[in-house]
């Protein structure tokens, strides 16, 4: 379902020389690329702009790894031409198998350049700024951090991953309120690029994300968020035909997300919790793009899909917990936050217990969540509809809370 790396796949002998010639680097830029040829070359044009700009005394180098593209990225990525001052690497992934071999290809380019700061861009953003390299890379540079994560403004619609699955548990477990834990761009040190290439677990598709932040999180690093900013990116467009997206990044960054639960079972388990301010934090920024999503669509995709999947979801949640989702389907009841914590916290413990190498019980079990996170969804936006985003925010917040405050029913089926 998320295949972990082969440590076998190593870079090209001409990319190693390559990295010998411009070594040691302060700054690397690496650029994921997959059909992005709208996007690329002014992604590519607004970071060398950046570090031109912000780091002009630095050792500066851009990466491109382009995961098989089958339009004209790389064409395109030909027509680049960086500032003398900056070194530019042209390369594909070392394995063709997803967004993680990119990160990774990225990784093993830096620690063979003796890097000491990677920044990850992704080529199909339409709002990158060459501020952007400064904001996030800062705190790297400065010492301050291992990792930077963005806080970008986003629609209440927008982040469905994240806002109902991803951030609430991510904060439960591992006692980090990083908003957007799969937000896609970040700033790295060398000490946490270097314990990621060694780590067992390293995914090889979508699962990269919340893999870094995890690790990152679990391995004691220091970790802020920064580049406050409008995101705006192509693969939005997708949230109008979810299953050819949405859908199967949902099982890879879950797949990731629950594997290293197990991993650091130790960890959460038994790490003090922190104390939270009582207070919502009012946010007057800048309004972000509105996205469309289609609820009806979605409802009857979940109903649907509850009936299919029903006798596999009572193989995994207790039977309050289906009476209740019966109640949903049934009698149209809200399907609120405390509930869908639960769900979660048992699809957990579940998958703790999964043989992984058995794709299709994998697949199975992370299909039939998904349908209840579209349940979930639904409720959500049918509730936030009509509001801002500071009022759909304080939903979101509180259903982190709820997440918090039903740790110890995860410890105690796990």
């Amino acid at each position: 379902m998320n295949q972990v790396w082969n440590k076998n796949l190593n870079l090209k002998p001409e990319i190693i020389e390559k990295c010998e010639q411009i070594k040691p680097i302060d700054i690397l830029v690496g650029v994921l690329c997959k059909n992005v040829e709208g996007t690329v070359l002014n992604v590519l044009n607004v970071i060398n702009e950046g570090l031109y700009r912000y780091f002009p005394d630095y050792r500066l180098a851009i990466v491109v790894s382009d995961g098989n593209s089958t339009d004209k990225t790389r064409e395109i990525i030909d027509l680049f031409h960086p500032y003398s001052n900056i070194d530019l690497i042209k390369t594909r992934d070392i394995a063709n198998i997803g967004k993680g071999a990119g990160v990774r290809t990225i990784f093993e380019i830096a620690h063979e350049s003796n890097a000491k700061s990677i920044v990850l861009i992704d080529g199909d953003l339409l709002s990158v700024k060459p501020e952007w390299i400064q904001t996030i890379v800062n705190p790297i540079v400065y010492g301050r951090a291992d990792l930077t994560v963005p806080y970008y403004i986003r629609d209440k619609n927008d982040g469905v991953i994240t806002n109902n699955l991803v951030y609430p548990f991510t904060r439960a477990l591992y006692g980090i309120d990083i908003r957007q834990p799969i937000a896609g761009e970040y700033a790295l040190s060398r000490n946490l690029y270097e314990l990621l290439r060694e780590h067992p677990l390293f995914p090889s598709d979508f699962g990269i994300d919340i893999f870094i932040l995890t690790v990152a999180a679990a391995e004691g690093m220091y970790i802020k968020e920064g580049l406050f900013s409008l995101k705006i990116h192509e693969s939005t467009a997708h949230y109008l035909e979810p299953e050819k997206f949405l859908i199967p990044m949902f099982r890879k960054v879950t797949a990731s997300m629950f594997t290293l639960a197990k991993y650091y079972e130790n960890y959460w388990k038994t790490r003090v919790t922190i104390w939270r301010s009582k207070y919502n934090r009012e946010s007057f920024s800048k309004k972000p793009i509105p996205i469309q999503i289609n609820i009806l669509n979605m409802k009857k995709s979940f109903l649907n899909e509850y009936t299919k999947n029903k006798i596999l979801i009572i193989n995994i949640l207790p039977t309050d917990l289906i009476n209740q989702l019966d109640d949903i389907v049934n009698k149209g009841k809200y399907f609120n936050s405390e509930l869908w914590a639960k769900i979660v916290y048992s699809y957990a413990a579940a998958f703790r217990k999964l043989d992984e190498t058995n794709e299709e019980d994998v697949y199975n079990i992370l299909d039939s969540l998904k349908t209840l996170w579209i349940g979930r969804f639904v409720s959500y936006a049918t509730q936030v509809d009509g509001k801002d985003i500071n009022e759909a925010e304080k939903i979101i917040q509180s259903q982190a809370v709820i997440f918090e405050q039903n740790i110890e029913y995860l410890k105690s089926i796990y």
